[in-house]
């Protein structure tokens, strides 16, 4: 079975710990025996497409985008056709109609809001690889969730938060790749995290003070909508989302990437998934994503003024907030 498993998971803490726990009850060495490729769910399509040969493919922390599923649709289907195995597993919010579509298609969907994902693989993974969870699996599931749910309740969980999210691009690719190897290996810390926790820190609050500075507030129907233009590296999407809610009592975060072609909703008290989902993308009810297609007007007015991406985007909130009359709550 080794050679032919690929881990396709996403890029945040849930789905590194998610990977690793299944390398953990699968009794394989992430990227010897395996094939670890970490991705957005907005890329979700083309990554699954450019696969190739597998006898199994596992999918974790990625729901898939409304406005990318078909293209998800048909890459599942080719994989299932060639002969691979596909289990999928996930905690975002899903529409019915891609779980029937996906399993009319082959794939083992395990799709489970009441935990992260890595509580996901460790519920049901077991029962596709014949395995058991052991102690270090359950807390290791316990101080993720406590993080990706906003519990809190777990002394690791802002720590493996950060560290997980420490560098970016190459570096960052290989440093999550160690991260697995090392929890899936039966370790949660070692002193290798106290340094990149250190320095997280640091520019977490440098991130956050840039961020802070270039906001954009809007009021749409009652509902208030903080965006804002974020760099790459620290603060999280998260982390920069809660603390802008609080500080400008926004109902809504919208978090635009200099350099990224999405938004990434945050929000402390509306259903974010919601306008999302409208603008073709997904998530949670509290923290969802979805595709910004910037026209070509503006991609040449970004060039010279950042927050131009600010008010492409706030149209697009504003058309979604005025269809479903305001904030949507849960």
């Amino acid at each position: 079975m080794a050679r032919g498993v690929v881990v396709v998971t996403h890029t945040d803490l849930d789905g590194v710990a998610a990977a690793a726990i299944y390398h953990r009850l699968a009794g394989l060495v992430p990227d010897v025996e395996s094939r670890v490729v970490m991705t957005e769910p907005y890329k979700l399509h083309r990554t699954l497409a450019d696969i190739g040969e597998a006898e199994r493919v596992a999918i974790m922390d990625l729901g898939p985008n409304a406005s990318t599923f078909p293209d998800t649709l048909e890459a599942v289907r080719r994989l299932v056709e060639s002969g691979a195995r596909v289990e999928w597993y996930d905690h975002h919010r899903w529409d019915e109609e891609w779980v029937s579509k996906l399993r009319e298609a082959g794939v083992r969907v395990y799709v489970d809001t009441t935990t992260c994902a890595a509580g996901v693989v460790a519920r049901y993974a077991p029962r596709e690889l014949d395995a058991e969870p052991d102690e270090h699996v359950a807390r290791l599931v316990h101080a993720t969730c406590a993080a990706d749910l906003w519990r809190w309740d777990d002394p690791l969980a802002p720590k493996l938060f950060r560290v997980v999210d420490r560098y970016k691009g190459a570096r960052g690719d290989e440093w999550k790749r160690k991260l697995i190897r090392g929890f899936a290996e039966g370790s949660l810390w070692w002193p290798d995290l106290d340094e990149a926790l250190e320095e997280y820190l640091r520019l977490e609050f440098k991130g956050f003070e840039k961020a802070l500075s270039r906001t954009l507030v809007r009021d749409f129907m009652g509902c208030r909508v903080v965006f804002t233009l974020k760099d790459p590296g620290p603060p999280s999407a998260s982390i920069l989302g809660n603390a802008l809610a609080h500080r400008l009592s926004a109902d809504v975060v919208v978090i635009i990437r200099k350099r990224g072609r999405g938004m990434s909703f945050r929000s402390t008290r509306a259903n974010v998934r919601e306008i999302a989902y409208r603008l073709g993308g997904g998530g949670h009810p509290r923290a969802a994503g979805a595709p910004l297609r910037l026209p070509l007007h503006y991609r040449l007015l970004s060039l010279v003024y950042p927050k131009a991406r600010l008010l492409y985007a706030a149209r697009l909130v504003e058309e979604a907030l005025k269809e479903m009359g305001g904030c949507p709550r849960d």
